[in-house]
Formats: structure tokens, sequence, C-alpha cells
């Protein structure tokens, strides 16, 4: 199971890691061809700002998920890692059952944004607009299964503590 539960890991790892490059190409590939339209040729394309905004959005969102599932984000771990274990395994799951709660409230409040962008489309690329709106709640839910193991983790007995681990071993 270990060894299957870490293929997986790894494979979640390359995949996002594979995803975002390639987004993060894309996105400057555009911007750049975009601005040598625009004021070399004085021809820039209708779709200039849409088209790299909706991928900046999208590598935002999702990135950030995959970021924090692997341990990239900046922690401030000054004050908690003097706290004795007990107390801190309460601290930290009062703290990521709080994180659920305004991804959930997030979450919540996305949905109306995307019932309205979802009538209308992008003038330019004459794509939907909810595609601009729907990371939010993907990247909500992606960081709320992060959540949910981060919880499960912290109620088997263990901390939150990923600092300095493998990011493989993160799932």
């Amino acid at each position: 199971m270990a060894a299957s539960s870490s293929k997986i890991a790894r494979t979640t790892y390359r995949l996002a890691g594979i995803v975002c490059g390639i987004v993060l190409i894309a996105f400057t590939g555009l911007v750049l061809y975009s601005i040598m339209a625009r004021y070399f040729f004085n021809a820039p394309p209708m779709w200039g700002e849409d088209i790299p905004k909706l991928l900046f959005v999208w590598m935002s969102f999702i990135g950030a998920g995959f970021a924090y599932l692997f341990g990239f984000n900046i922690r401030m771990t000054g004050i908690i890692d003097r706290v004795p274990r007990q107390p801190r395994r309460v601290i930290e799951f009062l703290m990521h059952l709080a994180i659920v709660v305004m991804l959930c409230i997030i979450l919540w409040y996305s949905l109306p944004v995307l019932r309205l962008s979802a009538r209308h489309t992008v003038l330019s690329t004459g794509l939907p607009d909810i595609l601009t709106y729907l990371p939010l709640p993907l990247g909500c839910l992606l960081l709320m299964a992060n959540e949910i193991v981060r919880l499960v983790r912290i109620a088997r007995g263990g901390i939150d503590d990923t600092s300095g681990s493998d990011p493989h071993e993160a799932l």
C-alpha cells in the first residue's frame, strides 16, 4: 500500500510540474508575442490580454493547490515548533478546520459567479467566460482535499510538519 501511495504521489508531482510548466511557457510566449505584435508591428492580437489572463488564473489557483499539497508553501513555524506535541496537534487541527470552513465559504460564494459567467462569452476569443472563474472553485476543492489529508494525519496522531520533507511523500 505504501509503495502504491508513493507511486501515486510521484506521478501526481510530475504531472503537476509538467502541466504548470507548460502553462507558464505558453503564458510567457503569448505575452511576448502580444507585446511584439503591439509595439513592433502595430497589430495587437484581439486575444492578447484575455488568453494570457486565462492561463495565469488557471496556473495560479491550480498551481497553488499543488504547491500546498507538496509542501512548497511558506510556513511561519517559529512559535508552533515550540509548543509541546499534544497541544500542537490540537492547535493545528483547529487551524486546518478553520481553513476548511473558509474554503467552503469561498466555494459557496463562487457558485453565483459561475452561474452568471456561464451566460457570457469573451468577445475576443468566443470562449465561455466561465473558464476565467472556474479555477477558483477547483482550486478551493484541491486545497480542501489537501486540508482533509492534513486533518486525517493529525487525527491519527501525527503533526503537520512538511517542512524539509520529501515532496514525493506529501500524499
